[in-house]
């Protein structure tokens, strides 16, 4: 069954995807960072083949943001939504977006430096969902919550459904030094952490493979690039260790045809 979206990533060469003004000169302005940030998305929007401010972004709960929904809350895009101007500025608090293939050239996506992007796509009903599962939102099962958001909204069947998982730093450079708080689930991070002399490396293929066995889903690809190594991507990590040139935002995202 042939895909019916298009898979997209930025990286360095694009610029960086977000409005943060920690990623932008002192001495920038809010409204210059805002043309900056337009600008930028309407030159990707341009490679890869939509208006660049027709994307969409959850916005997602964290610790500092005091956002507050269930875990696994999604939102399915609708016409209400699309009808605005700059599409990045709607503000949709959830953890999973699914759009159908009655919207196409419309974007939903993810900024990430590190963290996976999930898109699971049914092909057969033409309805796809997106999750940003940085490794605490892995903790709470979101991969597992975003295969259930089609089956639970579109009764969607295993067989129709295919996942994609964008660039994320892989286990072999994912380290921490102690083990990581946020790592209390331990059927999701059962053989993905791995202690190794006084540091923990961090596998989270292996955690999200751990939650989606259950549904035998056969059609699963990871993206084979490590964000924190690579030569493509922005990396938070690898910044933090002293590489400042991997000081930014990329983005994963997909759109129907």
């Amino acid at each position: 069954m042939q895909s019916k979206i298009k898979i997209f990533e930025t990286g360095i060469r694009h610029g960086i995807m977000s409005r943060n003004k920690k990623f932008y000169p002192e001495n920038k302005t809010e409204e210059e960072i805002k043309k900056i940030f337009l600008e930028t998305r309407i030159n990707i929007g341009k490679e890869f083949g939509f208006d660049g401010k027709k994307i969409f972004q959850a916005l997602q709960k964290t610790e500092t943001n005091n956002i507050e929904y269930e875990d696994g809350k999604y939102h399915v895009i609708t016409e209400e939504d699309i009808n605005n101007d700059d599409l990045w500025y709607v503000e949709i608090p959830a953890d999973i977006l699914i759009i159908s293939k009655d919207y196409p050239k419309i974007v939903v996506g993810n900024q990430m430096a590190d963290c996976p992007v999930l898109i699971v796509e049914d092909r057969k009903l033409g309805v796809t969902a997106l999750s940003h599962c940085g490794a605490p939102y892995i903790n709470r099962e979101l991969p597992k919550h975003t295969v259930e958001s089609l089956i639970k909204e579109y009764n969607s069947n295993i067989e129709d459904l295919y996942i994609y998982v964008g660039s994320f730093a892989k286990k072999e450079n994912f380290i921490y030094d102690r083990y990581p708080k946020w790592a209390t689930n331990e059927f999701v991070w059962k053989d993905a952490i791995i202690k190794n002399n006084d540091n923990y490396h961090i596998d989270m293929e292996q955690a999200i493979k751990n939650q989606l066995k259950e549904f035998n889903i056969q059609n699963i690809t990871f993206s084979k690039y490590d964000t924190m190594t690579d030569n493509i991507h922005y990396s938070h990590s690898a910044s933090f260790n002293g590489n400042k040139e991997k000081f930014g935002q990329n983005f994963v995202g997909f759109y129907y045809l």
